[in-house]
């Protein structure tokens, strides 16, 4: 037979997540306070935070590296407070599976969410201490998935090929380069004896827009710094400042039309006092995620107009890119005293969160963003510092679409107070949200076509068909092994439906085949 194909091989490349791991690795240093600052009587608190990782994709495994950032809050012998810092790299491993229907090659996209899920600091010594750090890292992975049809013993040139088209996400990620800043705080005349114990800073992302192969962003870096006055018998306090910055985030595959949302950590912060003046630099990086819908064709469903056959189909579920949103919002609560185990006495000097995300749903046409933050207080009473955890829940509402099933998220703590009112303890803190949702769509293709004997020829002058209600063009078609076109052109159907829409034969009694 002429023109016969054994096998025809096609499909379609859709991207796909290849890989959704969270790995827990532990980071461990022994640390030494150098001799210019006092011994350890009592720690109070360490804090730990993770610089975006580099990322090296090889066979099998993705490698992550960067730095483990420690800030020790402790009072010393003097009864005053001291901060000590201290970076530790890490490097986790991550084992990828290359399934058989994923191309191996560029186009592989590595996302990373690292947080530090429980930090733990021991004194071993007057100036000796054991820290560790318990990193929790999500690791997603996309690839290029082929769907694909085969299609064994056709004729060709004798195949009706239906056609779909749907829309499909694609998912682009980036890390910038560091971004520098600068700036001054002018001192009251008051501030004789000033001394900053602490400076940490977090990142606000107030805007992300997407450009050729990039993601830029505006926003803020917000620095707090623990202060007191040496001599002074006053308790610490803090002093909050805040730095604007706009910056590039390289992203491969990004495009104007693509969705996207960032979100930063402060790699460096570095405080100098003078006569007067608070002399700050900052160090941050940018993290970016970019995502837009693009639209794929595939075979919804085939035959010969030659030959019987048997067909095979798939659902295939894909993603479907919905919104990318970065906004922040404040977390005004009250507990008791009792509830926060803080005493009438003691008043909070410093207050630190760590956000946890537990769920995000949709009500009434906007996504509900649930959490707790784990609180971390200092506290002061008489001349004594301590320090007391306790948890505080959070609620974050924004516009969003009610068929979101996957989401990336980061929430920041940005600024954070505590204050006493009564019996009760108040809490005012301002988080930053980096959101990117994605939903699922699921779709009917073509996995295999199999042809083989010959359609028997139908001996008449005319065919009369008498469509059922559940017909349409293409099922009738199908049916008699004509080519669409031929029974189309030879029936007066109204408008240009789709062949396999139901209203495809609207108002049509019968068909010539």
């Amino acid at each position: 037979m002429e023109n016969y194909i054994k096998e025809e091989r096609g499909g379609v490349r859709v991207q796909a997540l290849l890989c959704d791991r969270t790995v827990v690795n532990e980071v461990g240093a022994d640390f030494s306070l150098p001799d210019y600052q006092p011994e350890i009587k009592r720690l109070l608190r360490v804090r730990a935070s993770v610089s975006p990782p580099d990322k090296y994709i090889g066979a099998g495994s993705a490698e992550l590296s960067g730095t483990v950032d420690y800030s020790i809050l402790y009072a010393g012998n003097d009864g005053a407070l001291y901060c000590a810092n201290q970076a530790e790299e890490y490097r986790v491993t991550v084992p990828v599976e290359m399934t058989a229907d994923f191309e191996i090659g560029d186009g592989v996209v590595c996302d990373v969410e690292m947080v530090p899920d429980m930090t733990v600091g021991r004194v071993m010594g007057p100036r000796r201490m054991s820290l560790k750090c318990r990193l929790r890292s999500r690791v997603r992975m996309y690839g290029t998935r082929v769907i694909e049809e085969e299609i064994r013993g056709a004729t060709e040139d004798a195949l009706e090929r239906l056609r779909g088209s749907c829309e499909s996400a694609r998912v682009f990620v980036g890390v910038g380069d560091p971004i520098r800043l600068g700036d001054e705080i002018v001192c009251d005349t008051q501030a004789e004896g000033l001394r900053v114990i602490c400076a940490e800073g977090q990142v606000l992302v107030s805007e992300a827009v997407a450009g050729s192969g990039c993601v830029n962003c505006r926003g803020e870096a917000v620095l707090k710094l623990l202060c007191c006055r040496e001599g002074s018998g006053e308790a610490p306090y803090v002093q909050w400042r805040r730095i604007p910055f706009a910056g590039s985030v390289p992203v491969d595959g990004a495009e104007v039309n693509c969705d996207c949302c960032a979100h930063g950590a402060c790699t460096d912060v570095s405080i100098t006092v003078e006569e007067g003046r608070i002399l700050c630099e900052v160090a941050l990086r940018l993290s970016a995620r970019a995502q837009r819908n693009e639209s794929i064709s595939y075979t919804k469903d085939l035959y010969s107009t030659a030959q019987h056959g048997e067909n095979a189909y798939d659902t295939v579920a894909l993603p479907v890119a919905r919104r990318c949103i970065n906004g922040n919002f404040s977390l005004n609560t009250t507990l008791s005293m009792e509830e926060a185990g803080i005493r009438p006495e003691q008043s909070v000097v410093d207050l630190i969160l760590t956000p946890t995300v537990q769920s995000l749903a949709c009500e009434n046409g906007k996504y509900v963003l649930v959490g707790k933050c784990r609180a971390l207080a200092t506290l002061y009473a008489a001349g004594e510092l301590s320090a007391q955890e306790f948890d505080v829940p959070f609620r974050y509402e924004t516009e969003g679409d009610c068929d979101a099933s996957d989401y990336d998220v980061t929430v920041t703590p940005l600024s954070s107070r505590a204050r006493a009112d009564g019996e009760r303890v108040g809490v005012d803190a301002e988080l930053g949200v980096a959101l990117a949702t994605r939903a699922e769509s699921e779709v009917m293709m073509l996995r295999a076509a199999s042809l083989g004997d010959a359609v028997t020829p139908i001996d008449a002058t005319y065919t009369v068909c008498y469509p059922a209600r559940e017909d349409s063009l293409w099922s009738v078609a199908k049916r008699y092994h004509k080519p669409v076109a031929d029974i189309a052109q030879k029936n007066p159907l109204s408008g240009s439906p789709a062949a396999d829409s139901a209203d495809s034969l609207d108002g049509v009694r019968y068909l010539l085949i």
